[in-house]
């Protein structure tokens, strides 16, 4: 039986989510899954062993057009690859040509450390980044993103290849502001405030995947390796962590994948407001 690993950092559900269809996909197929956090591998928790998989999946949201910081150290950790086949799938709050170039550091690591990367794709379940969508459009992107991870799976089965390739000004305009945004969101961390509503429970420090939040003097202090993922923002349980610049970052009300697409819709509850690239993403099962 061939094995595929599948590596994901997820901040808030939408790329464990995506993670999770291709792991069902594969399964369907006849393939053995191992579904894997890339800060377990981090934090000694479970190994990378790439001798292992016969394909090799590593997938992350989008953060600043680029790479989380956490997702940039777990790949400069990686061992040297055996020429695996080897892609990447990314969630995004749009799928559009300014994130096309999200990928490009990911794939040059990789390849320079030996693995055979031949097909990358981006999804979007939603926005947990300063603009909310409703929820008729998230379950309608979700209803999408099914449909588009199983013909990902039947295409990477095949080996066929897939790159988003844009002109030479964006990529670098892109670059450069992915390379900015990756040092700034490093000291996102010295943004946050706890209230005191802060139960102290400790959930923040233990979901934390950059262990970048301690206990002092009895409350959560943050330190300077922030990936800037909003988990402790959005799971504490006494909306007692929040941000103070940069509080346009959170979304109104919190986020909660799950919860939204478990939500049954009201009668006559439809898609109104639609993101940009909505209509193209829903029709078009190649887009």
């Amino acid at each position: 039986m061939k094995t595929v690993g599948l590596f994901y950092f997820s901040g808030t559900g939408n790329t464990r989510i995506v993670a999770e269809l291709l792991r069902d996909s594969f399964t369907r197929k006849g393939y053995q899954v191992d579904l894997i956090r890339m800060e377990d591998v981090m934090n000694g928790l479970a190994k990378f062993d790439p001798a292992k998989y016969d394909m090799i999946g590593f997938g992350s949201q989008v953060i600043g057009y680029g790479v989380p910081n956490l997702v940039k150290d777990f790949l400069k950790k990686l061992p040297e690859g055996l020429h695996q086949k080897t892609f990447i799938f990314r969630l995004a709050g749009g799928v559009a040509p300014v994130n096309y170039n999200v990928s490009k550091y990911m794939i040059r690591v990789l390849k320079a450390k030996g693995y055979d990367v031949f097909h990358e794709r981006l999804f979007s379940l939603g926005s947990n980044w300063i603009k909310r969508f409703s929820d008729p459009v998230v379950q309608q992107l979700y209803r999408s993103t099914v449909e588009k991870v199983d013909q990902m799976c039947d295409e990477l089965i095949e080996g066929r290849e897939r790159f988003y390739q844009t002109g030479f000004w964006m990529r670098f305009g892109m670059g450069f502001l992915s390379f900015i945004a990756g040092k700034f969101f490093r000291l996102t961390g010295l943004d946050y405030r706890v209230s005191a509503s802060c139960g102290n429970c400790g959930l923040c420090v233990s979901n934390c995947p950059s262990k970048n939040i301690t206990i002092k003097n009895g409350k959560p202090s943050f330190g300077l390796n922030c990936s800037c993922c909003m988990r402790c923002l959005y799971n504490c349980p006494k909306q007692a962590i929040q941000l103070r610049n940069l509080s346009f970052f959170a979304v109104e009300g919190g986020y909660n994948i799950k919860k939204t697409l478990a939500r049954p819709l009201a009668e006559g509850e439809t898609v109104t407001e639609q993101p940009p690239f909505f209509n193209r993403y829903t029709t078009d099962l190649n887009f």
